[in-house]
């Protein structure tokens, strides 16, 4: 609304947000389009209410005020002729929802996306499933011995360091060899990490997927369509539980079943 007129109603009106009656002789606000929108008849003018432009409670100050129509409480000013100036104000706004909703429906954005933004993506995705991170260094092109994350669950019942690695391209068909699931591995291995995890926005080669079958409670992968399931909040499904064993025997003729 950048032309709000402070003015009194000459006729009764209906304020266009709230509908509700702006009595003749009452303050009211008048929401003007811009000098060339009018003279082109491409915008009309609308009827507000205080309650709507100011808020109740300041309209309310505002009323009580207006033995001196030049200074509206809150810093609001009157020009010479009525237009209300409103100061700066800057308000930030979370868009991750929008942003999550968007990609969730069009994934392939991920195929453009930046590697700053797919690590944020990335921290989002873990944070959503309950876990607390911590970035290693201040830029994704810094030196940050083989990790971009370490996660750890926010109520451990057994506490459990994850280093999550995240492998970006710009390629779609490009895909991820198996030497950093080598080089993470014998990150995890080194630092007596619990388990590690790479992610990428393609896919993994076989050998890559070979060498996380060898050690799979040490070295997890997720891949384009995995990244798919978690915007959808999707976070783990059946197949996520196929290293469990079927069963487990605690002690001669003692046999437990696992169920799937």
């Amino acid at each position: 609304m950048p032309y709000l007129r402070f003015s009194r109603a000459k006729y009764p009106y209906a304020c266009a947000r709230c509908s509700e009656p702006i009595a003749k002789g009452r303050p009211y606000f008048r929401d003007e389009p811009h000098p060339f929108a009018r003279l082109r008849g491409q915008a009309e003018t609308r009827q507000l209410c205080l309650t709507c432009v100011l808020g109740e409670k300041t309209a309310r100050e505002f009323l009580e005020s207006l033995g001196d129509p030049r200074q509206l409480p809150l810093g609001f000013e009157l020009t010479r002729n009525g237009f209300l100036k409103f100061p700066p104000r800057i308000e930030l706004v979370d868009i991750s929802p929008q942003i999550l909703h968007l990609l969730s429906v069009e994934p392939e954005r991920l195929w453009g996306a930046t590697p700053a933004f797919l690590e944020d993506l990335i921290c989002n995705r873990l944070d959503a499933m309950g876990y607390e991170l911590k970035r290693v260094g201040s830029s994704t092109y810094q030196k940050d011995g083989g990790v971009d994350i370490l996660a750890w669950h926010r109520a451990p019942l057994v506490p459990c360091l994850m280093a999550v690695q995240v492998k970006h391209t710009a390629l779609r068909d490009r895909k991820i060899g198996p030497q950093p699931v080598r080089d993470l591995l014998g990150t995890v291995q080194t630092l007596g990490l619990n388990v590690g995890l790479i992610v990428t926005n393609t896919t993994f080669t076989p050998d890559a997927l070979w060498v996380a079958e060898q050690r799979p409670l040490l070295v997890r992968l997720c891949d384009f369509d995995n990244l798919c399931r978690w915007l959808r909040n999707d976070f783990l499904q059946e197949h996520e539980w196929r290293d469990l064993p079927k069963q487990i025997e605690l002690c001669p003729g003692v046999i437990i079943p696992i169920p799937r």
